[in-house]
């Protein structure tokens, strides 16, 4: 009989216990933010707040692809890629939207911010979570700007950009000014790509001081064009035009007219995530130099071709792209430069990455290498084009992150001055 009244006692204790926890919450989705983009991620954070933010991709249930590519007018176009992983695996879905070249980055996060939301609600259905939420709409009459209907621009599409800008550093052994001013336009349209821009470069700098003070002035002017029509989903034809003035690189004038054919082995609307693109270029190029080269030249004309293989991936496991070409002259096959180029950011699993980037050259064609001895101020300076038949750069890194899984905090203090990048 005791044994038994001990049993009841435990049971009701039990019960008792039970009536009392409160109902689990639902649980959050867990969303991996992968922003290929300039993103500010904080405010991403304090104004989605209904969902928790993960280090690991593969512990997410949503995985969120940020990427962007220029549009005509100087805006971006983003493209916000969703994909369910474990029980939402086969879930996808892309939205994307237009950042206005004239936009303000608090304009771009908050329209990033609807966005977002819009692609996460699909997901958010299918939880607990969906008996929480509230749904509302916008009051239409509230809106205080109405959107232009295509074809009633009227600029035609036209794009006009000025700028200047100006750099000055020194102490009392040293000092660089530079000056740069430029003006470019521009006018994109699916069927056809134009582009004009020139600009002008003055750069000024000291070396020492007294006696053992050394001053050089460089000086470039440059105009390009670039022309290029669609011809259908993955040909495009066009051409360059470029005219260049550079007391550095020892033209008086190089001017180079050159017609291109692009083959894309991907539709172009795809090139948000995947690019392999094969250009060919061939045109005359005229050179009228300061000084005399070592090859005994103060004038030429020249006729030269190029071929190059570019590729660009942006994709769950990480970013990829490279670019290899291939140019020579026509008067001489041995004046060449082949080219190599790559980066690639490789999450390889769970919080380790790796990166590795790099560009490597072998260049037989500097026909504008000024004649004479290199002194040690031109070799120290760099104050002029020098003769070499390579040229290199090569970097790495890897990145290994561990510990909480949840990344939703955030907390400012002791920052500094906050700078926050657009979407």
């Amino acid at each position: 009989m005791k044994t038994f009244f001990s049993l009841i006692l435990v049971w009701l204790c039990i019960s008792t216990t039970q009536a009392q926890t409160p109902a689990a919450k639902p649980e959050n989705l867990r969303v991996f933010v992968d922003c290929q983009a300039y993103c500010d991620l904080d405010y991403v954070k304090r104004e989605i707040t209904f969902v928790d933010y993960v280090n690991d991709r593969f512990q997410a249930n949503v995985y969120l692809l940020i990427t962007s590519q220029a549009t005509g007018s100087g805006g971006r176009e983003y493209k916000l890629q969703f994909e369910g992983q474990q029980h939402f695996a086969g879930m996808a879905e892309t939205k994307s939207y237009i950042r206005q070249a004239t936009a303000t980055d608090d304009e771009d996060r908050k329209q990033a911010i609807e966005i977002i939301k819009l692609g996460l609600l699909p997901y958010i259905l299918k939880t607990e979570k969906a008996k929480e939420m509230v749904i509302s709409f916008k009051d239409a009459s509230n809106q205080s700007e109405i959107a232009t209907k295509p074809g009633e621009d009227p600029w035609n599409y036209w794009v006009f950009n000025l700028n200047m800008r100006g750099y000055f550093s020194g102490d009392k052994n040293y000092a660089s000014n530079s000056l740069t001013g430029g003006i470019s336009a521009s006018r994109v349209t699916d069927k056809l790509k134009t582009t004009f821009s020139a600009d002008v470069n003055q750069n000024q700098n000291r070396y020492g001081e007294g006696d053992e003070e050394f001053k050089y002035t460089n000086k470039r002017y440059n105009f390009t064009n670039t022309t290029v029509w669609s011809l259908s989903n993955h040909l495009s034809a066009g051409g360059y035009v470029s005219a260049e003035k550079s007391d550095y690189s020892n033209y008086d004038l190089n001017l180079a007219v050159t017609p291109a054919l692009e083959y894309n082995f991907y539709p172009y609307a795809e090139s948000n995530n995947k690019y392999i693109g094969l250009m060919y270029k061939a045109g005359p190029r005229y050179f009228d130099y300061i000084e005399e080269t070592i090859f005994l030249k103060k004038e030429e004309l020249r006729f030269q071709q190029s071929l190059s293989l570019d590729m660009s991936f942006n994709q769950k496991w990480g970013q990829l792209s490279g670019s290899t070409s291939y140019s020579h002259y026509f008067h001489d096959f041995s004046k060449k430069r082949v080219s190599f180029s790559g980066y690639a950011d490789v999450r390889l699993f769970k919080g380790l990455s790796f990166n590795i980037g790099g560009y490597y050259a072998i260049q037989r064609d500097q026909l504008n290498i000024i004649k004479g001895e290199v002194s040690d101020q031109d070799l120290l300076t760099r104050r002029r084009q020098l003769d070499s038949n390579y040229d290199f750069f090569f970097n790495f890194g890897v990145r290994y992150r561990f510990g909480s899984l949840y990344n939703n905090v955030v907390n400012p203090r002791f920052g500094g001055v906050a700078t926050y990048f657009y979407f």
